[in-house]
């Protein structure tokens, strides 16, 4: 999980993980606030500008431009 938890609006990357290789260097922009899909889930989640289904934190760094 993210020590700061990511908004609507912030822009991240990718990184370590099979999409990051597909995306590389490509800046995206949170749909929404991190959340967890489940309270029993140990890790959260944001949904991606043009990226079909939720995506988690763990594997995205906040960028600023």
């Amino acid at each position: 999980m993210s020590v700061k938890a990511l908004k609507k609006g912030d822009k991240v990357v990718m990184h370590t993980c099979i999409e990051a290789e597909a995306h590389n260097g490509k800046i995206w922009t949170c749909r929404t606030d991190e959340f967890k899909h489940h309270p029993k889930h140990d890790y959260t989640v944001v949904m991606l500008e043009g990226f079909s289904g939720s995506f988690q934190t763990e594997y995205l760094q906040k960028v600023n431009i």
